[in-house]
This record gives structure tokens, sequence and C-alpha cells, in this order.
């Protein structure tokens, strides 16, 4: 037995502490090789400008569920499809703090049930009420003027549907961004100005007379050459009609930080009319490859460094794969989800996991100011 012992003691000890050593190595090692990746994106992010204009810092009248100093809502869309993608992904993630949904003024469809369109994507506005508390919901209305859409809307057409979205909305009890007509100065939605702001006041004005306080009204521009020129204001309802001014990125980025004339022309209307900006829609529309980063640079370190210099209160981006919609006008734009390229998704994440970007969280409300839902809770 003696003998036993003694063997065991010469051999298996020296054995045991060489097992350990490698572990220990091997421990290391990966420890150094996670520094060493973490500090790739780290680097990746420190490309993005962190300066806010001074220009851009101004106080905001007529307005709500705006976030405080050096916060921007962080939200993400825009389909069932994309969303559920996006959740199977990245759901072990700190989620956005809203999630975006579209609708179209003549049926009052994808509010209460889901609703799959021509090109195959659903939209489902109570799904993200029962999936994702917490969150606010960035609604967007579908109103044109082609088919005299925007005509019948400003006629009471279509009033029955505002209603009911507008009961719909007074009972989810939660902030809510709507956009009224988005886009409506892109030549593809051929929108008279008269028509257009017709259109968008009577919609306003039905829905405060049905009670309506939890919706903030955005003004979304494209932000590009307009339809026929007209001029930004032309298309502009009123102080009292607008909460927020919102824009969209597509192209912009590509090639710096400058958006373009049309681009500032509206963050300046903005400014003098003291309302807070956000990006209604965003996407590189030359897609996230899977073996390119090039992307990163390209557009999202000028997409990232806009919002902070120009001080934006709240961008959506679009995780969409566009060729898959089929919508005629876009055809050429790729596919750009996340989810696509590690290296920019795991960039993304260490950008948007700040502090600066607020998240799905139980003092979300409190920091939108919206005190409805705590007066309820109490």
């Amino acid at each position: 037995m003696y003998k036993v012992i003694k063997l065991f003691s010469t051999y298996s000890i020296p054995l045991i502490l060489l097992v350990l050593m490698v572990t220990c190595l091997k421990v290391k090692g990966q420890e150094t090789n996670t520094k060493a990746i973490d500090q790739i994106y780290e680097e990746m992010v420190a490309r993005i400008q962190t300066d806010i204009d001074p220009e851009f810092m101004y106080d905001y009248e007529d307005t709500k569920f705006v976030p405080p100093e050096g916060k921007t809502v962080l939200i993400m869309g825009q389909t069932v499809e994309r969303i559920r993608e996006y959740m199977d992904h990245f759901g072990h993630r700190p989620l956005p703090g809203g999630w975006s949904a579209y609708w179209g003024i003549p049926e009052f469809t994808g509010i209460t049930e889901q609703h799959k369109n021509e090109t195959g994507a659903t939209q489902h506005h109570q799904m993200l009420i029962d999936s994702f508390p917490n969150t606010v919901v960035h609604s967007a209305l579908w109103m044109v003027g082609k088919w005299n859409v925007a005509q019948k809307a400003a006629n009471g057409d279509y009033d029955r549907v505002v209603k009911k979205y507008s009961s719909w909305a007074k009972k989810v009890n939660r902030p809510i961004y709507l956009r009224i007509g988005y886009e409506f100065d892109g030549p593809h939605n051929e929108l008279e100005p008269r028509e257009y702001v017709k259109a968008y006041r009577h919609i306003v004005d039905l829905m405060r007379a049905k009670g309506v306080d939890n919706v903030a009204f955005v003004w979304h521009s494209y932000a590009s050459k307009p339809f026929k020129d007209y001029p930004l204001a032309a298309w502009y309802p009123g102080d009292a009609y607008v909460d927020w001014v919102g824009i969209s990125v597509f192209g912009h980025a590509y090639g710096g930080t400058d958006f373009g004339p049309y681009c500032d022309n509206v963050l300046q209307f903005a400014k003098q009319h003291q309302k807070p900006v956000m990006i209604a829609e965003a996407k590189p529309i030359n897609g996230i490859d899977a073996n390119n980063i090039e992307v990163w640079d390209e557009w999202f370190v000028n997409f990232f460094t806009f919002t902070y210099n120009k001080n934006i209160k709240a961008i959506s981006f679009i995780n969409e794969d566009w060729p898959r919609t089929k919508i005629p006008g876009i055809s050429e734009w790729k596919d750009g989800r996340l989810y696509n390229n590690e290296h920019v998704s795991r960039a993304w994440f260490k950008e948007t996991d700040k502090d600066r970007y607020l998240k799905q969280s139980t003092e979300l409300y409190k920091q939108l100011g919206y005190t409805k839902y705590w007066l309820k809770c109490w």
C-alpha cells in the first residue's frame, strides 16, 4: 500500500500540476484573445466622433416624449419577420427602447391583427405591445398623393379608420411616435403640400378629439430632393400640430458626415421651430456583406457621428433584406440586416450599449416624461 501511495505521489502530483499549468495558460490565452478582440471593436467605435455642435443644442417647444439631455431613443424595425429574426440573433442583448411598425390610412389593418401585404412583409402593432413591455411604438402611417389618398383623408373618408386607431392607441398606455404621411416630400409619394397639410391636420384634430394624449406627432421629411421642388415650409402643418421632425438617412451617410443641403435645410427648419429631430428611417442601402466590414467606416461611422453632432434625439434602424421585399423603386437596395456580419453587429452593440441610448427599461417612460403610465400603476 505504501508503494502504491508513493508511486501515485511521485507521478500523479507533477502530472496534475502540469494539467493545471496548461489550463491556466489556456485561460490566460483566451482572456488575452478576448481582450484583443474587444480592442478591435473599441477601435472601430472610437472612429465615431462624439462632439455635439452647440448650434443644435436648443430648447424644445410644444413637443412630448423627448429624452433627457445627452440621451437618444434607440428603435429597431420594421416587420414581424425581421423583428423575430432580430430576436433569434440578438435576444440575449439589451433590447432597443422601441420598435417600428407600419399601417395605411385606407384600412385598419396591421394594428390589432397581423397583416401581410403584397411585398410579403407582415405588420402587427399589437405584437409589439404584447411582446415588448417598457418600450415605445414607432408607428408609420402610409398616406400618399397618388390615388387621391391624401385628398380622401382630408375629406374625412377614412375617419372610421383613424377613430379605431385612436381607440387602440389610448388602450396601450405607452408612448407612440406617429409619422403621418411619412416622407411627405419624397417624389415617390406625390403629395401636394396643400392636400398633405389639410389631411395631416384633420388626422391630428380627430385623434385629439378622441382624447388621445399618448401620441407624439412626427413630421417626417425624405431629406432629399423634394417632390416638384416645393419649399419645405409648404408642407408644414404648423407648430401646434408637430411634436417632432423626422428625417430619412439612406445613401446620405456614404462619403462623409455632410448629408447634403436638403438634409441641412430640414435640420435648420426644426431648429427654427424648436422641435427635436429623429432619424425615422435609416439603413446602408448598399447592404451589409458577410465578408466585408468596410461598411462600418463607409456608412456607420458617418451615421453615428452625425447623430452626435446634430444632437439627434431618436434613431430608428431598418433591419431589412430589401431585395426580398420587392418594393418598387428600391429594387437595387441590398440586404442590410445587422446579423449578416458579426464584426459589424458587434461594433453596433459596442456603440449602442452605451448609456446614451435609451433601451427597454422600467425607467424608460419616466425618462421620456410619460407620466400617465406611472399614475395608472399607482
